[in-house]
């Protein structure tokens, strides 16, 4: 039995109650149990999936029940429990779990009243930031951001609360910054800016444009800045291509992300030979144009064995949720270890200039009472309350496609 996340309106669970965990889906195939019950039972216990009130656990990990959020839980799940299963045969008891799902974007504070206290809460995916804050700050909690990348992350320091708010997974905003980098080193010290209208790929652009001017880069074209644009406004994506073939600038840089439609638009045009499209995500098509990118799955001491050790489990290879995932449990792995009479949970045993350890290490040295940092997945876990960590982000190009001949 598994505890798949919520499906369908009629198959969703009770929002109003807590989804505890039975048989957690990393333990794989009954024939994998029997070997697995140490694992199982420090994990579920007695729980089981028709209990009506929430039970106590060390560890409540939230998940988005709806919308395009909702497919990220089992990538999350997975990594998750990879890290219990290591951590369990590094010879850790691992902290206990229960899942909870609600609407993203809902305060979960009526949900966690209604529960026992627990150590540790990770929050879902595109968390309002301002109400986990304060959330925090009432319950005495650490609460652990697995998947915040966003524009949200600019304001996170000056939140009440961000003393308890750790975000695992670099932010956004670090592409924008390798972007500008990589211009300024291949010697393009002036380009065009265009983005989409969200909030998210504002806060790009103004990053972007502040990186490459402290390179002393410029940014062209009609007003100077970037410019919006709406992929659904033909007259608009015409004056574009007018305005670039205009300007000349040596590179268009298009903010936005992967597969959006204003990604699709600006690929599908023509555009003046020589010019270099540069987006701030992983390349994967040839253009009639040369492109340059960022790949946004950084890497981590870590990431080589564990993205080994998670295809043999589960078949196919993983990206940056299933990493976050994997990244948080080790943090809870570790927090969740006595030293020196009590457990970790507030995270203050978290020291983030320490040199890298791999699990089975640092968890030995949280026994002893020391401060360290463990070896991330996804990034360097040079990550401190309210800051999220740092990344090295590669660059990846694309020379021109020759023209199909008619």
């Amino acid at each position: 039995m598994t505890t798949a996340g919520p499906t369908s309106a009629t198959s969703r669970p009770d929002l109003t109650r807590w989804q505890p965990t039975a048989a957690p889906a990393w333990l794989g195939t009954p024939s994998r149990w029997m070997s697995a019950i140490g694992l199982a039972a420090a994990l579920i216990g007695s729980q089981s999936l028709a209990a009506s009130t929430p039970l106590p656990s060390d560890v409540r990990l939230l998940l988005p029940s709806e919308g395009l959020l909702a497919g990220l839980g089992d990538g999350l799940r997975r990594g998750y429990g990879l890290a219990m299963e290591q951590s369990h045969r590094c010879g850790l008891t691992p902290p206990s779990l229960q899942l909870g799902w609600l609407p993203p974007g809902t305060d979960p504070q009526p949900l966690l009243n209604s529960a026992p206290r627990s150590e540790l809460l990770v929050a879902p995916p595109a968390a309002p930031l301002a109400t986990y804050g304060q959330l925090a700050q009432q319950q005495r909690l650490s609460v652990l951001l697995p998947l915040q990348r966003g524009s949200s992350l600019d304001g996170l320091p000056r939140l009440t609360g961000a003393d308890r708010l750790w975000p695992i997974v670099p932010a956004r905003s670090l592409a924008a910054d390798r972007l500008a980098e990589g211009l300024l080193a291949d010697g393009i010290r002036r380009v065009m800016v265009v983005r989409d209208p969200s909030a998210d790929s504002r806060a790009l652009s103004d990053r972007f444009i502040a990186s490459f001017s402290n390179g002393r880069g410029a940014v062209i074209g009609p007003t100077g800045e970037a410019i919006s644009l709406n992929a659904d406004d033909r007259v608009a994506v015409e004056q574009l291509i007018g305005d670039v073939d205009w300007y000349r600038p040596p590179a268009l840089v298009v903010l936005t992300s992967s597969g959006s439609s204003l990604a699709r638009r600006l690929q599908e045009a023509r555009w003046p030979d020589g010019l270099l499209l540069a987006w701030p995500f992983r390349l994967q098509t040839s253009l009639a144009n040369a492109q340059l990118g960022v790949d946004p799955q950084s890497r981590g001491e870590a990431w080589s064995k564990f993205a080994e050790r998670f295809e043999q489990r589960w078949g196919y290879a993983p990206g940056l949720v299933e990493s976050a995932g994997y990244d948080t449990g080790v943090m809870a792995a570790l927090a969740s270890v006595p030293a020196a009479g009590r457990a970790g949970w507030d995270l203050q045993w978290f020291n983030a200039t320490a040199k890298p350890l791999p699990l089975c290490e640092a968890l030995q040295r949280r026994a002893e009472g020391a401060r360290l940092r463990p070896q991330g997945a996804t990034s360097r876990l040079d990550l401190t309350a309210g800051v999220s960590p740092g990344a090295d982000l590669a660059l990846s190009r694309r020379a021109a496609a020759p023209l199909a001949t008619p």
